[in-house]
């Protein structure tokens, strides 16, 4: 093993056991042979509890020799190879091999050489590499003649050197799966709304779809990719076929939750030529494997995201371990792809670009996976970007030194203060936004500042900021009961009927004593919707930076918890940080930055030796 994978054993927590986990464990070892049961149960309890965190399994060397979980006896897990036979002699785990019985069909337990996986978990993660394996083993022809004077027209810069965002097109025109990543503002739904257009030049039938995991990402998908369709002036070339409607994924599967069933399936696939599919960090193993299933072979499918921000409230992280199987099978050359990539890239865009390192043979994967490298969000914003990068690179000093450095005037570290103090510097927005005078300029207030919080919970979570913000307007003679003039809601459930998603913002106005929660539409205008007609919501004067993913503001205020806890991540830090467009302070300590900067989610899971394997 190597030293980079006994680090990260070392250091691996232990997840906190609920009562459903301790059920479950009991389960799996009812009728199992004594000198055994014991074991199993645990087993059994860490494997649910890893779930519940967000791992795909359990990995046995990260636990051996350590206390088990909630045992008061101080008793230790085995030796791994002990604790593997164990675990199958049980009767309730079956080994994954090349001699697999039809025990593995049955058995609630599968280990995969020393990963311990919930079976439906193993399966879905496995099933989710074979669809990727597939689609990239047969790639696409591409008719080099016939596009070439389109894709130079779309991508001029291509033919003065290396432009990313051609070259995710050239993967995407070569291969019926490609992902293509990176921060915000390297031109993702840019290289969309391209590449349709070029795909739409040579079918002018296509039937297209997008979605996203979450309602809100799916309609700013829409509104992204129709808005560079008339930045790019592609209206002509793309016609009727951009849809105006993006879908979460559960609705565009046609998921059913009284029975929790899928429409769409391998059975019944969707009738999608292409599909795109936005903010893939947040997707899960389960429905990525949905999604693959339910996908015609011959379909496209062209996944954007960031694998730096947030991962999937749900098990597995799929765009995480796509990128590290990608970076893995490029060997000494992690970023590299093939020549054959960078031929095609070269007779597309007519220059003399070539790929840096392109490597005569490369694994399909790595060609499959571009990174955009450029991003034009940040350019008159520096601070931000530097912080961005310090962060993803996970280098604390350098956090800390940006935070700290005058010269950026867009990026600030303030220490904890009372909770009053801490919201004293976004005041000025924040009278801009109650001195409103319709409700249009009141969304438009609104949008440029938010409160970002680590936590929910306590003073320095949403509830907090909450509590203070209606305390400070009662002082200030406001009422604030109930459905007040300018109360902020943030919806929490989609309701496709009204066209609200989860993560919407919207404001209250109340005239002649009846208040409406008004919520921007794209064009710049507003609606109105009645509170009692609203999905479920919040008071959002703040929100958790979970909810804020996939969203952006003028100004960012982070605050960060008084205390260190295993949610304040890396990931947590960058997308927090990277939802600002104008400015980002962080309230927190130097050593709560230093800790989330050099913790970083690492969810157990295969998937890469899986896409990576023989």
């Amino acid at each position: 093993m190597s030293q980079t994978v006994n680090d990260s054993l070392s250091v691996h927590q232990v997840p906190d056991i609920s009562t459903l986990d301790r059920a479950f464990g009991r389960y799996v070892a009812r009728g199992v042979p004594d000198n055994v049961a014991a074991l199993v149960a645990h087993s059994a309890v860490l494997v649910s509890a890893e779930r519940a965190q967000g791992n795909s399994c359990v990995e046995l060397l990260a636990y051996t020799g350590r206390p088990i979980p909630d045992d008061p006896s101080g008793a230790m897990f085995p030796e791994v190879t002990a604790w593997c036979s164990a675990l199958l002699a049980s009767g309730r785990c079956a080994a994954v091999g090349q001699q697999e019985t039809a025990a593995l069909d049955v058995t609630p337990l599968v280990l995969h050489g020393t990963r311990l996986y919930l079976r439906r978990f193993f399966e879905a993660e496995r099933r989710v590499a074979t669809a990727i394996r597939n689609r990239l083993a047969a790639p696409l022809t591409v008719e080099l003649s016939r596009s070439a004077p389109l894709f130079r027209k779309l991508f001029p810069e291509a033919s003065h050197g290396v432009d990313w965002q051609a070259v995710a097109a050239v993967a995407a025109l070569r291969s019926s799966l490609v992902f293509v990543t990176g921060g915000p503002g390297t031109g993702k739904t840019t290289v969309a709304a391209r590449l349709l257009a070029l795909l739409l030049n040579r079918a002018p039938t296509l039937f297209i779809a997008v979605a996203a995991p979450t309602g809100r990402a799916a309609a700013r998908l829409t509104e992204a990719i129709g808005a560079a369709v008339q930045r790019e002036q592609l209206e002509e070339l793309v016609g009727t076929q951009l849809p105006t409607v993006g879908n979460t994924l559960h609705r565009l599967l046609g998921y059913t939750p009284w029975n929790e069933q899928f429409r769409y399936h391998r059975g019944n696939p969707l009738p999608y030529d292409v599909l795109i599919v936005d903010e893939a960090s947040m997707v899960d193993v389960l429905m990525m494997d949905t999604l693959f299933a339910a996908t015609r072979p011959a379909a496209r499918i062209i996944v954007l995201g960031d694998p730096d921000q947030l991962a999937s409230v749900d098990t597995g992280f799929v765009l995480g371990d796509v990128t590290r199987a990608a970076r893995a099978a490029g060997g000494a050359f992690p970023e590299a792809h093939s020549q054959a990539l960078s031929a095609d890239y070269g007779t597309l865009s007519g220059g003399s670009g070539v790929l840096p390192d392109a490597q005569p043979i490369a694994a399909p994967l790595r060609d499959a996976v571009v990174r955009l490298r450029v991003s034009y969000r940040f350019g008159r914003r520096p601070g931000i970007g530097a912080l961005a990068t310090a962060t993803q690179d996970g280098n604390a000093q350098e956090v800390l030194r940006v935070l700290q450095d005058a010269a950026y005037e867009d990026v600030a570290l303030d220490a904890p203060s009372p909770i009053d103090g801490v919201l004293a510097p976004l005041m000025p927005q924040v009278h801009a936004y109650l001195d409103a005078t319709s409700p249009q300029e009141a969304l438009a207030a609104q949008a440029r500042f938010r409160v970002l919080c680590a936590l929910r919970d306590g003073d320095t979570g949403v509830s907090g900021v909450n509590d203070a913000m209606e305390r400070w307007l009662r002082q200030r003679g406001f009422s604030v009961t109930g459905w007040y003039h300018h109360r902020p809601i943030l919806v929490t459930a989609n309701d496709p009927a009204l066209r609200l998603f989860n993560g919407d913002v919207g404001t209250t106005w109340v005239e002649e004593g009846v208040p409406l929660v008004y919520f921007p539409i794209a064009g710049g205008g507003v609606r109105a919707v009645p509170p009692s007609r609203l999905p479920a919501h919040e008071t959002a004067w703040a929100m958790t930076v979970h909810k804020a993913q996939g969203s952006e503001f003028d100004h960012v205020r982070l605050i960060l918890p008084e205390a260190d806890t295993r949610i304040l991540t890396r990931e947590l830090l960058y997308t927090g940080i990277t939802r600002a467009r104008e400015r980002v302070s962080i309230v927190g300590t130097q050593e709560m930055v230093r800790a989330a900067t050099q913790r970083s989610v690492a969810r157990s899971s295969g998937l890469v030796e899986q896409l990576n394997g023989p």
